[in-house]
């Protein structure tokens, strides 16, 4: 099983639309997929607490989303030239132990030009420490203002790309 993490924690984020669509690919090739938004992590967080991973808020979800999944494809916006902090607190506040031995997969998105190269390399410096393996090819997603219409993916060649990645994924 894969969990899709839609990794912007930000009201009325973009990623999530990406992060639905790469969503309709797994199920279109009948395999299984959970997805899960940042934005619904609980609130208030109490960030000290999140190091107690057996009680803090997130242990629960480390058991429903990453503990049963065997591959994981995050959607990673840009957020300041790298990733979300909502994403690496998500990260830190399961006990790593839980990511050994997991595949990943990444597409960033961006509003600008690079499609989130270096946070993608971030990320996958942070998995490479927690022992995931990750994809070598990282699919970046530029100026996704003009690949949108109506809270839609639209753009053929994108799609391409992303049902692509998906697919990579599953066959890794």
């Amino acid at each position: 099983m894969t969990t899709i993490i839609s990794a912007s924690n930000r009201e009325g984020n973009l990623t999530a639309l990406f992060a639905k669509q790469c969503q309709v690919f797994f199920e279109e090739a009948g395999e299984a997929c959970q997805l899960f938004y940042l934005d619904e992590l609980p609130s208030p967080l109490s960030l000290q607490s999140v190091y107690e991973y057996k009680t803090s808020a997130f242990a629960n979800l480390s058991e429903q989303l990453i503990e049963p999944a065997d591959k994981l494809l995050f959607v990673v916006p840009e957020y300041n030239g790298s990733i979300p902090g909502i994403l690496k607190l998500f990260l830190d506040a399961i006990e790593p132990a839980v990511f050994k031995g997991k595949k990943a997969a990444l597409i960033g998105v961006s509003a600008g030009r690079a499609g989130n190269l270096r946070g993608m390399d971030h990320l996958t410096d942070i998995l490479h420490y927690l022992q995931v393996n990750v994809m070598p090819f990282k699919l970046p997603v530029s100026r996704l203002y003009d690949l949108i219409d109506k809270d839609k993916v639209v753009d053929e060649e994108t799609l391409r790309l992303m049902k692509k990645q998906v697919v990579d994924l599953i066959e890794f």
